[in-house]
């Protein structure tokens, strides 16, 4: 876990390989929560049945590995062999998506944008590539409908909120490109002209709407954690997100846009950071384009990402809402001085 946060923060590939994990993991948590040796072996006999009656306790039966469940999550047979999964297997479970993310997105930022390299041999890699990440992405949503399997049966934890940020931000890994988004932040190579910038924007975000919803997820999941128990990297994953809406807002400014109404709004505006992932408007959102996404104050009103000082001052009362330490703070300087830039 900690070589996860460790590489998804840092935009690094993970030191550890799936291959690895051939240990069992960590027992369903109904055993953890027995009162008696009666009780215990009768969860035990339950979670680890043996057809024909015969009783497995002392037979030698043990947890999966990450290996081995991570084969049974490829080839879709964790509901259909009624493996029972915990916060703690999907968490370990979200390590090898993270990998793939990390691996495919590293080889498309390898192409080159130019025109003079769009020869067949390296268009058609590029595209496989892509075709490979998108296949990542199928996985990452196979993963969120075990997720939510297991919220709806029950009740939610802290763990499995830090589990769905996870998820939400490896998501974001897929479409969007970090390294550069915080390049832009410097300004490094950037002329400021609208052209560069439209260029720049499309380089660092793939897929806009997909980038907001997830953003919008990442702080409605935050802002709904007790204060006192946020994973320790939760003000980062509000600075990546800030980052991210900061960069799209900036092609809807009007002093760098051109007045020709390039960006049409239809449809109703919605609290993206606010409504659950299968409410009606942002299913339309995702499926159909159209709504206007909106943030949601402390007050309850909600304001546009249209305006680039306005998403990191939203994200900066984000962060003053947690526990104030050393990292959260480092983090609110660092948007508040680029909300002054």
């Amino acid at each position: 876990m900690v070589d996860q946060d460790l590489s998804l923060f840092h935009d690094s590939a993970p030191l550890f390989s799936v291959t690895e994990f051939g240990a069992p993991m960590p027992d369903a948590d109904r055993l953890w929560h027995a009162k008696t040796a009666s009780e215990w072996t009768s969860i035990f006999e339950q979670v680890h049945e043996f057809s024909g009656g015969f009783s497995s306790v002392g037979s030698g039966a043990r947890p999966l590995s990450l290996r081995d469940l991570f084969r049974h999550f490829l080839d879709d047979e964790i509901i259909a062999q009624g493996i029972e999964l915990t916060p703690l297997h999907l968490r370990l479970l979200l390590h090898p998506l993270q990998s793939l993310v990390c691996q495919y997105c590293q080889l498309l930022s390898c192409f080159s944008d130019t025109g003079a390299s769009r020869q067949r041999t390296r268009a058609v890699t590029a595209a496989s590539t892509r075709v490979r990440l998108e296949e990542v992405q199928s996985l990452l949503q196979r993963w969120y409908d075990l997720a939510d399997r297991y919220s709806k049966s029950n009740p939610m934890c802290a763990m499995m909120q830090a589990n769905l940020v996870m998820f939400h931000l490896i998501s974001l890994n897929a479409i969007t490109n970090f390294p550069e988004i915080e390049k832009l932040a410097r300004r490094e190579g950037f002329d400021g002209t609208y052209q560069q910038l439209v260029w720049t924007h499309r380089r660092c975000i793939s897929d806009v709407e997909e980038a907001i919803f997830h953003c919008g997820q990442v702080l409605r999941l935050i802002r709904s954690m007790q204060r006192g128990v946020r994973p320790p990297w939760w003000a980062a994953a509000v600075y990546r997100v800030s980052l991210i809406l900061w960069t799209d807002s900036l092609t809807h400014n009007d002093s760098v846009s051109p007045p020709s109404g390039l960006f049409p709004v239809p449809g109703p505006s919605f609290a993206v950071d606010a409504l659950p992932t299968d409410h009606p408007l942002i299913v339309r959102y995702l499926t159909k384009r159209e709504g206007v996404p909106m943030l949601t104050k402390r007050d309850g009103s909600q304001m546009p990402i249209d305006h680039a000082y306005g998403v990191l001052s939203h994200c900066i009362d984000v962060i003053n809402e947690g526990v104030s330490n050393r990292f959260s703070d480092g983090i609110r300087g660092k948007l508040e001085k680029l909300a002054r830039s």
